[in-house]
C-alpha cells in the first residue's frame, strides 16, 4: 500500500516514476522469503503476473513503471487469503475501472462539445463511421486543464484539409508542448497505478479497518 501511495503522486504529477522505490520496497519484499519462506502457488502467482505484465509492456499497453508495479506487487504480496493472487487481481480491477473512466469521460466531453458548437463531432475526419463511433468513447479534444496528453489525429498527406485518427501513439506531450493549439483530439492517458492503490485498498480493507 505505501509503495502504491507513494508511486502513485509521482505517476499524477510527472508520469514518471523513480526506479528507486521498486527497488526499495520490491527488494524488501524479497528478503522477506528468506526468513518466511515460499510456496508453490506464491511462485505461480508470480510468474503468471511477470509473464502477464512482459505482454502489456510488448503490446505497448502499458509503461515501465506499470510494469514494475506489478512485479514488485508479486514480490511483497503474491497471494492472499490462501488463494487469491492479488497482483492479477489488482490489474484485471483496475484496467476494468481505467476502461470504464475513459469510455465516460471521453462521450462527456464530447457530448458537451456538441451541444456548445451544435455540429456533428469528427467532421473533418475522413473516417468510417465505425471509427468515429470508437473515437467519440476514446478522444477528445484537448482541454486547457489536461496536463499529460497523446495525440489522436494527424493530417491526411492527399488531402491536407482532412485528417485521419491515430490511436496507437505513445508520445507523450505536457502542458507547454500543445498549449499552441487546444483544438487537437487527444487521448488523456490515466495514471494506472493510483488505480491499482484504489483496487489494492479496497481488496485489503479487512485488513486496513483492523489497524483502527
Amino acid at each position: 500500500m505505501v509503495m502504491l501511495g507513494v508511486a502513485s503522486i509521482f505517476d499524477v504529477k510527472t508520469r514518471k516514476i523513480p526506479d528507486i522505490i521498486w527497488v526499495v520496497f520490491g527488494g524488501f519484499g524479497a528478503v522477506l522469503y528468506v526468513f518466511d519462506g515460499v510456496t508453490s502457488y506464491e511462485i505461480l502467482s508470480m510468474l503468471t503476473t511477470g509473464a502477464i505484465a512482459m505482454l502489456l509492456y510488448l503490446y505497448k499497453i502499458t509503461g515501465t513503471g506499470d510494469v514494475f508495479a506489478m512485479l514488485s506487487m508479486a514480490v511483497i504480496l503474491p497471494v492472499h487469503y490462501g488463494f487469491v493472487m492479488v497482483p492479477i487481481a489488482v490489474l484485471i480491477a483496475s484496467f476494468f475501472l481505467v476502461i470504464i473512466s475513459v469510455i465516460l469521460y471521453n462521450a462527456s466531453l464530447n457530448v458537451l462539445d456538441m451541444i456548445r458548437t451544435r455540429n456533428m463531432i469528427f467532421s473533418e475526419f475522413n473516417e468510417s463511421k465505425y471509427k468515429k463511433i470508437f473515437a467519440f468513447f476514446t478522444i477528445h479534444r484537448k482541454r486547457s486543464f489536461e496536463r499529460f496528453v497523446v495525440p489522436a489525429e494527424k493530417s491526411m498527406s492527399i488531402t491536407p484539409n482532412k485528417k485521419s485518427f491515430v490511436f496507437s501513439s505513445r508520445k507523450l506531450f505536457g502542458n507547454s508542448q500543445m498549449e499552441s493549439n487546444d483544438l487537437v483530439f487527444v487521448q488523456n492517458i490515466l495514471p494506472l497505478i493510483s488505480y491499482m492503490l484504489g483496487v489494492a485498498a479496497f481488496l485489503l480493507l479487512p485488513e486496513l479497518l483492523s489497524l483502527f
